[in-house]
């Protein structure tokens, strides 16, 4: 499991991630997370994610991430990999492009994360999915989707997955909010707002949503369902978000939904023309916007060696 001497390293693409549906259930007792009924949609907007041999002096794993402070998953999922399997190369550089807004609620870290074991798995010549869900679902919620890039149905508290063939039709204008928003915060707020749908409720939409995502016609999701239960906490706590919603509906988004749990927002359309003539009016009114479309797929790429 070493590294050959003239290795230069391995990148890929961390995909945002929407919730096209997020439906909030009971608290679980054994961990105080909520049940949830959701579908994950990954995005073509995605940070750059390369693992590089570590610059001389570096005495241990590292991340370097421009214009990011702070705790970083994507080291905590390093450590992780090296603790489960030995892994014993010399320090490593987590080196990220942030193209996904930071804490907005489109799982940005958490698809670090996963990109990193994606990485670190592919450098140590490691071949074990059930390895990387295990150490994916210990670091967060999120993380195990970014694993497997695509759309899934999503149980549990959105660590029980179900990959499905295919991707949502449409496409996306993602409208960034210049505010925080913690996600603790907006589950409290939306269990004082509103209690959470009993456990059959969340049962049933599950299973209706699992039947619309195999339609043979290709994956869709009920209009009813194409719900964020998050939403109205969000706004509540940050009423920019709303500002940003009613902007999407009236350019004629459908649906236009709150990503996670914000503050960033989305609205879907027909397809890339219209999100981009939407996203380029917004812009002109001075109102930051920015076109993603569903995608699946990131593969891993060894990095070149310089020629000699």
């Amino acid at each position: 499991m070493s590294l050959p001497p003239d290795w230069r390293g391995v990148r890929t693409l961390a995909p945002a991630k929407i919730n096209a549906t997020l439906l909030v259930g009971p608290v679980r007792p054994h961990d105080g997370r909520h049940e949830l009924a959701s579908v994950m949609q990954s995005l073509t907007l995605a940070d750059d994610v390369a693992l590089v041999p570590a610059p001389p002096g570096q005495g241990g794993d590292a991340v370097a991430c421009p214009g990011v402070t702070g705790p970083n998953l994507a080291l905590d999922a390093l450590v992780a990999f090296r603790a489960a399997t030995g892994w014993d190369a010399p320090p490593l550089t987590v080196r990220i492009e942030k193209r996904i807004p930071v804490a907005a609620g489109m799982a940005g870290g958490s698809a670090d994360a996963s990109a990193t074991l994606r990485l670190a798995a592919h450098a140590a010549g490691v071949d074990d999915p059930a390895l990387l869900q295990r150490l994916a679902t210990a670091l967060g919620a999120d993380v195990p989707h970014g694993l497997e890039p695509g759309l899934a149905l999503a149980a549990g508290a959105g660590e029980a997955l179900e990959r499905i063939d295919g991707v949502l039709p449409g496409g996306l204008v993602v409208v960034p909010a210049p505010v925080g928003l913690s996600t603790p915060a907006v589950f409290r707020r939306a269990d004082e707002l509103r209690p959470p749908r009993a456990a059959d409720e969340i049962a049933a939409a599950l299973g209706r949503l699992r039947a619309a995502l195999g339609d043979p016609a290709g994956p869709r999701i009920p209009d009813d369902l194409a719900a964020n239960d998050l939403a109205d906490a969000a706004v509540d706590l940050a009423p920019v978000v709303g500002d940003h919603l009613t902007l999407l509906r009236a350019a004629g988004a459908a649906p236009a939904t709150v990503c996670g749990s914000g503050p960033t927002v989305a609205g879907w359309f027909a397809d890339e023309a219209a999100a981009a003539a939407v996203a380029d009016d917004l812009g002109a009114h001075g109102v930051r916007a920015v076109v993603a479309l569903p995608t699946r797929g990131a593969p891993v790429a060894t990095i070149p060696a310089v020629p000699a």
